[in-house]
């Protein structure tokens, strides 16, 4: 009669939990997480996300920007799930969802590759889709490995990476966009700052005097950044033409698939023997 009383009582739990929970209507607030429920097969049950995003193959309300969320747009549209990520929005943001009785889930920033598939395989299994994330995780695992194993005998080269012009941000040691040198066999010039993304100066990167340069095009970056570097004739990525231009979209969306298409990215721009 206990043991009957406890499996009533667990199989109580296990409704009551997420365990079978359905969501039909999901806000995202960050390009990484509308990806990963694109990833996931989860597109219908996506009424809205940020201005940043993409629609995936069904038209999505825009709820603002990643940093700057319209809350009131996002009560109107009667949520039974809003994704964020700690990486992108204001903890501020969050809480005050939270305040709001909204059910939130907030995913971990990455720092490497490792974490962006343990982050997407969390998500999923909250959305009770583990299988289909450990199917690409494991598929994606099998083609980066063979593109490390391409890179292996190739000359490193020091890389300089732009992720902001005004002031000049790069890439440190703890962002995941630092793990993409491995596999073009580069380094990154700046991977002893133990941060995301510090503040640098001209100088600095003139000392450390690349071998390439990378500019991601996102906010304040762009074309006119080559220009600016073109300037500084003793750089060893100046005098080889080897300045390019990168979409963030294709660097900066921190999804096992995105990651894989990042090395590619990569490996197709430094074949070309020309900057952009």
């Amino acid at each position: 009669m206990k043991s009957i009383f406890k499996i009533l009582l667990l199989l109580i739990f296990l409704l009551s939990s997420n365990v079978f929970a359905k969501y039909n209507r999901i806000i995202s607030l960050a390009p990484s997480a509308t990806e990963s429920l694109y990833e996931l097969d989860i597109d219908k049950e996506l009424v809205a996300n940020t201005v940043y995003c993409s629609d995936g193959n069904f038209k999505k309300e825009k709820i603002g920007t990643v940093t700057e969320p319209n809350i009131e747009k996002i009560i109107s549209l009667n949520p039974d799930l809003i994704i964020a990520t700690k990486e992108g929005n204001y903890k501020t943001v969050i809480d005050k969802l939270i305040r709001l009785k909204l059910t939130v889930y907030v995913m971990e920033p990455y720092s490497s590759f490792e974490d962006i598939c343990i982050n997407f395989q969390q998500l999923a299994d909250y959305l009770d889709k583990s299988d289909t994330a450990k199917e690409i995780i494991n598929n994606v695992k099998n083609e980066i490995s063979k593109l490390d194993d391409d890179a292996k005998n190739i000359n490193k080269e020091k890389i300089f990476w732009e992720v902001g012009a005004n002031p000049i941000f790069t890439v440190g040691k703890q962002s995941f966009v630092n793990e993409y040198n491995k596999f073009v066999n580069g380094i990154n010039v700046f991977e002893d700052i133990d941060m995301r993304y510090p503040n640098i100066s001209v100088e600095s990167v003139i000392e450390k005097n690349p071998d390439i340069i990378m500019l991601v095009n996102m906010g304040d970056v762009s074309e006119q950044e080559i220009a600016k570097w073109n300037k500084y004739k003793n750089i060893t990525a100046v005098k080889n033409n080897k300045i390019y231009l990168l979409e963030a979209n294709d660097i900066f969306t921190p999804t096992p698939k995105r990651f894989l298409n990042g090395i590619k990215v990569l490996k197709n721009k430094l074949n070309n023997t020309a900057g952009d």
